[in-house]
């Protein structure tokens, strides 16, 4: 049977989860490798979904698409959450924002929802005709729920709204590392002696290791990106 994946392009934005953490190695590198597919990584380790006053280096995953080349590439990954959720964003109004009512506002990226638009509408238009799909992460402790439930209900809705697809892991993948067992084995924060994170475990909950993964991230992103093409 003919991979569908085979030879894609795929473009991947977002934080150190899609990036990789201290191994520099994601989901994104184990899918692509395994499909043989072109991909490129623009996903930053610390990057938020807001345009943060100030910032330096500029790291947002608004900027990671304004910067990315504009060749079309079959399909996109992205994801965030991560580093927004923290009360200072979802408890206060003028940081989290809103959710537009049309298609054509002009976006506060300011605010987590405004960026989060501006990210979705950059990426239907700047690569019109590809497919992208927005990663929902998986729970950590090293985040409150509360502030991940609120990004991760405001996020879903933003990608009804724009019409991208969502692989929901954080309410779907069975990973959640509020669970210590979980946390330790599925999490890592340091590279392991080979510099990989093949046998690195023992992490705060947010970095997936390589089990990490390969167990609950590969499996649904790789069945959705497959029935994308």
């Amino acid at each position: 049977m003919q991979d569908p994946l085979n030879k894609k392009m795929l473009y991947a934005f977002g934080t150190s989860i899609v990036e990789g953490h201290a191994a520099h190695e994601s989901f994104v590198d184990d899918i692509a490798r395994a499909h043989h597919m072109i991909y490129h990584k623009y996903a930053i380790n610390g990057a938020t979904m807001r345009v943060v006053p100030n910032e330096d280096p500029v790291i947002n995953i608004v900027h990671q698409v304004e910067q990315a080349p504009k060749i079309v590439p079959d399909l996109i990954v992205f994801d965030g959450i991560a580093n927004d959720a923290y009360a200072s964003v979802t408890d206060d109004p003028k940081v989290l924002g809103s959710i537009s009512t049309g298609f054509a506002d002009e976006l506060d990226t300011a605010t987590y929802c405004g960026a989060f638009e501006t990210v979705c509408r950059m990426l239907l238009t700047k690569y019109q005709g590809a497919h992208p799909l927005y990663i929902t992460t998986h729970k950590t402790p090293a985040r409150t729920l509360a502030t991940q439930e609120k990004l991760h209900d405001v996020s879903l809705a933003i990608c009804r709204k724009w019409s991208i697809p969502v692989v929901d892991l954080y309410t779907q993948s069975g990973f959640n590392a509020f669970i210590p067992a979980y946390q330790h084995d599925y999490s890592y924060d340091k590279v392991d002696a080979d510099g990989h994170n093949r046998n690195a475990v023992g992490g705060t909950g947010t970095h997936p290791n390589a089990d990490g993964y390969r167990l609950f991230y590969e499996p649904r992103i790789t069945a959705a990106l497959a029935a994308m093409c």
